[in-house]
């Protein structure tokens, strides 16, 4: 029987159900900030509401709480924090007097006080919990492939290159993290390179990449056109096949039955083409490679509607034209023939002109049982082999293939602060160099911003997609960042009524009500501009289709170095100091 999480429907309900519940919570909590703020300082309360356009309401004690149809936000109606009247009334005409300055300030940084302690609070569950990344922190990042047109291969940096420090500073770091820096750079990007023990510098500018993944490609940033080698690292269940054969956190997978593996795809297809027999793995520790025997075990969370899975065991770099890189051995492309090098022309007599044909007229051949020809090109002559993909058995050895990341409360909010400085600092950029103010420009823009749409469906697909944990964490960065934006200084913004009410303090005087109201008039404007600008563009997001690249293989470089000890060892964390998955105690 399947679990609860394998079934597609009730996953994509409690996805929703967590995205509404706390994305909806976020905003709660932030108005309940502003609401019991104000009821502690003695101001007058109208209303208490979650959206806007009144959809439904009840009258407590003297307070209407409302729910509205647009689930965009929300407000606490306080009507003695408006500075732009000369004369405040409840709703039955009673004359109120304006809150006092240190009243106005209280309220207003209340609501994103709360949004702080509730990101503090629930990333404590992170900090227990951790949080799987998506690649292991490295020292060093070996250049695997790289676009021998991009601006990096034209500043010098070369496939099997080591960069050892961006920006001239070390980093221990994801590769996300990595590329992250190099988004955000303003300027040219520095990089330290070590090449066969030679270590020099490279300088470019990062331009937008039309080959970066998905969502990356379609917000036109400056992505990096080089690829990775990324290191893959065991980290054994106490009771699995690994565990007990004897491998140990931090491992570092060489080889498996002699084959050297380089990415995961490489790793899955030779273990799940073991038909259960014993696979000697190789795994460097500490400097020093061991060698074990390793018995997988059939894979039983692998539900049955999704283990129809057939392969011919091939690798080939997703650009046209396919080109394979690499033949598993014992799979049906490696016993028919196949070489690397070799470039697939026509699959079952039919053409493609793009990857998204290319894999559908593939997956369409393999899955349905039977023999295709396969039309290759090798060298200068063309050649037709035929195959049948091989029905695949899922196996384990149960082992996690990432760390988990276990940041403190502090730790995460810090970094959304530091994310919000530099997605500010390099929108102004685009900005200034549009508008010929600068030279220096970013490809951070303002459409690249989300708004409750692209926010919600982060969270959606942060469950659906990936684990609670995921979810949880993309909560504590909404969560500070929702309270980040509300204390900018601008006008109708919390940091806005804050700056007031302190300018107020320091004169001893309040400021001009039509001065006030004149600049509320024109934030508003901006602010609902700006939220049905990123709205469209979240819409787009949600609409839109993955792109198939036309990148030419002929313009990559692929690295011929092999994985040494002294690399790998330099690039990952010594894996006696590598943190294993479980919760902290």
């Amino acid at each position: 029987m399947e679990s609860l999480l394998e079934n597609k429907i009730i996953l994509g309900i409690l996805a929703t159900l967590f995205m509404l519940f706390f994305g909806g919570f976020c905003v709660f909590i932030h108005e309940l900030g502003h609401f019991l703020a104000a009821k502690w300082r003695g101001l007058h309360i109208v209303a208490f509401s979650l959206g806007f356009k009144k959809a439904w309401s009840k009258t407590v004690n003297g307070i209407d709480y409302r729910i509205g149809w647009l689930p965009f936000g929300g407000y606490v109606d306080l009507p003695q924090i408006d500075t732009t009247q000369d004369k405040i009334t409840t709703e039955d005409g009673k004359e109120l007097e304006q809150a006092k300055p240190l009243d106005r300030m209280i309220t207003a940084f209340a609501g994103p006080f709360f949004n702080i302690l509730f990101g503090l609070a629930l990333g404590c569950v992170i900090w227990v919990y951790g949080v799987p990344q998506r690649t292991p922190k490295m020292r060093a990042i070996v250049v695997e492939a790289i676009d021998k047109t991009s601006p990096e291969f034209k500043a010098g940096l070369r496939a099997g290159d080591k960069i050892v420090k961006i920006d001239g500073s070390s980093f221990y770091c994801t590769w996300e993290d990595f590329v992250q820096q190099i988004i955000f750079t303003i300027g040219e990007v520095d990089l330290k390179v070590d090449r066969n023990g030679k270590e020099f510098d490279i300088s470019y500018v990062a331009k937008e990449n039309p080959n970066a993944p998905g969502a990356l490609r379609r917000e036109k940033i400056a992505y990096p056109f080089f690829l990775p080698r990324i290191p893959i690292i065991f980290y054994p269940d106490p009771e699995g096949p690994a565990r007990q054969a004897g491998v140990r956190n931090g491992d570092v997978l060489v080889s498996m039955n002699s084959v050297k593996i380089y990415n995961f795809a490489s790793f899955y297809m030779l273990l799940n083409n073991c038909d259960g027999k014993p696979i000697k793995m190789t795994v460097l520790r500490k400097g020093e490679n061991i060698t074990l025997d390793v018995t997988p075990i059939i894979d039983t969370s692998i539900p049955e509607k999704d283990s129809n899975i057939y392969l011919i065991g091939v690798s080939y770099n997703p650009v046209l034209p396919i080109t394979v890189s690499g033949v598993n051995p014992g799979y049906p492309a490696a016993m028919a023939g196949l070489k690397s090098g070799d470039v697939i022309e026509k699959i079952d007599g039919k053409s493609f002109e793009n990857i998204k044909l290319f894999i559908e007229q593939l997956n369409k051949a393999k899955n349905s049982g039977k023999r295709f020809p396969l039309t290759i090109k090798r060298g200068d002559k063309t050649l037709e082999i035929e195959l049948q993909a091989k029905k695949i058995e899922f196996y384990t050895i149960k082992t996690q293939l990432s760390a988990m990341d276990y940041p403190t409360p502090i730790q995460q909010f810090v970094r959304v602060i530091d994310l919000s400085y530099k997605s500010l600092r390099s929108i102004a950029f685009w900005v200034m160099n549009k508008t010929g103010v600068s030279k220096y420009g970013s490809t951070i823009k303002p459409s690249n911003l989300s708004g409750p749409i692209g926010m919600g469906r982060t969270i959606y697909l942060s469950i659906y997609r990936g684990t609670l944990r995921h979810g949880i964490f993309f909560i504590v960065l909404i969560s500070f960042a929702l309270a980040i934006f509300n204390l900018l200084p601008l006008p109708v913004l919390d940091g806005g009524h804050i700056t007031v009410a302190g300018i107020e303090m320091i004169t001893r005087r309040p400021l001009h009500k039509k001065s006030i109201e004149f600049l509320n008039i024109i934030f508003v404007a901006l602010l609902v501009s700006l939220m049905v600008y990123v709205t469209f563009y979240d819409i787009l997001r949600f609409m839109g289709l993955k792109e198939a690249t036309t990148e030419k293989a002929e313009n990559w470089e692929f690295s011929n170095v092999e994985q040494t000890q002294e690399t790998t060892e330099k690039a990952i964390k010594p894996a006696e100091k590598v943190e294993p998955l479980k919760s902290k105690k």
